[in-house]
């Protein structure tokens, strides 16, 4: 009796003694699949940069569209139109896909700089869309954007292309770099998206877009290398009414405007157009008429004035673009100017 006694003490003294294990081996077991979830690694959508900020996205797209027949892509930086790409060939297709380069050899990764002036407009959209993105996460001095002409090795340009354009012009192309990196090249195919006959005017209109959307920096007014004017340059005859009366005169420095403030209104009210031959100044009431002239080189415009300005000290009259072409300023941005108040 006491022998069996013994031995169920015994039993119920080991079964006691397993049970932790049990519940040690029980808890591995429930520990186990939420360790091998935590595992699992994380997925990066495709198209997306895999950054330490999850908020970082691009700030470009590209609108495809025609442009007199031909194939035309529109980079957008912040939802504004920057430059328009435009193919050589007329477009035979306008279905376009979301996300996708159309090649002729699917297996070409490899995109040099010779292939993509003569790839299609998206193409060439997509290498200065990336260029911009990687300034902009860069957070590039964008006052280190600036436009200067470069003069063409071979001048057999498309004559029929650039009827519109000087001698000069046809000749050449403007280049806009970043801190001395060539970035894209205003030319035959490549434009401003609202595009004047004035391809000046439009670098000028795409640097100071680029300047303000990259990095906010201020606008300028002067082209690097700016070619000089040749005797075939068409200058307007000057109105009769630059031989009437001087009521007053005086001298200082004049500038001009842009085109980015095109179509905005003026201290007057007017619309501004950069073509019109009209003027800011301090003080003269409005509607009053001046005669500029350039003491460089003696031309003269006749301007009204519509708008207040300039607010820089020791300049004295802003010039629309159209005047400051007249006399002969775009180039250096500013000039010497004699100002004669011709009235009313």
């Amino acid at each position: 009796m006491n022998h069996r006694y013994i031995l169920t003490v015994v039993a119920m003294f080991c079964a006691v003694l397993s049970t932790p294990s049990i519940a040690r081996s029980q808890t591995n077991n429930q520990v186990a699949p939420e360790t091998t979830s935590r595992t699992l690694p994380s997925v990066t959508k495709v198209g997306e940069y895999q950054t330490s900020n999850p908020e970082t996205t691009a700030a470009t797209e590209i609108h495809t569209h025609n442009v007199s027949g031909r194939q035309a892509a529109t980079l957008y930086i912040r939802n504004i139109p920057v430059l328009t790409f435009v193919g050589q060939q007329a477009n035979v297709s306008t279905e376009t896909k979301v996300g996708a380069i159309a090649t002729s050899n699917p297996q070409s990764t490899v995109i040099t700089d010779n292939q993509v002036k003569s790839n299609d407009p998206v193409q060439r959209a997509s290498v200065v869309a990336a260029r911009v993105n990687d300034l902009i996460r860069q957070k590039v001095d964008a006052s280190k954007i600036t436009v200067s002409w470069q003069q063409a090795v071979d001048a057999s340009a498309d004559t029929a292309q650039t009827k519109s354009l000087s001698n000069n012009e046809s000749n050449g192309r403007y280049v806009i770099k970043v801190d001395g990196r060539e970035l894209v090249a205003i030319d035959n195919e490549t434009q401003a998206p609202d595009a004047t006959k004035n391809r000046a005017a439009d670098a000028l209109m795409a640097t100071n877009r680029l300047r303000r959307l990259i990095g906010n920096a201020a606008p300028i007014d002067e082209i690097a290398n700016f070619p000089l004017s040749t005797p075939s340059l068409s200058i307007p005859k000057l109105p009769n009414e630059i031989v009437e009366p001087v009521k007053v005169a005086m001298r200082g420095i004049a500038s001009f405007y842009g085109y980015d403030g095109s179509g905005t209104r003026t201290a007057s009210g007017q619309r501004f157009n950069p073509e019109h031959m009209t003027a800011a100044h301090r003080s003269l009431p409005f509607g009053t008429r001046v005669r500029v002239t350039n003491t460089r080189n003696g031309r003269s415009v006749v301007v009204r004035i519509n708008d207040r300005g300039p607010f820089i000290r020791g300049r004295v009259i802003d010039l629309s673009y159209g005047a400051a072409r007249v006399i002969g300023m775009l180039g250096k941005g500013l000039a010497p100017v004699k100002i004669e108040v011709l009235g009313r």
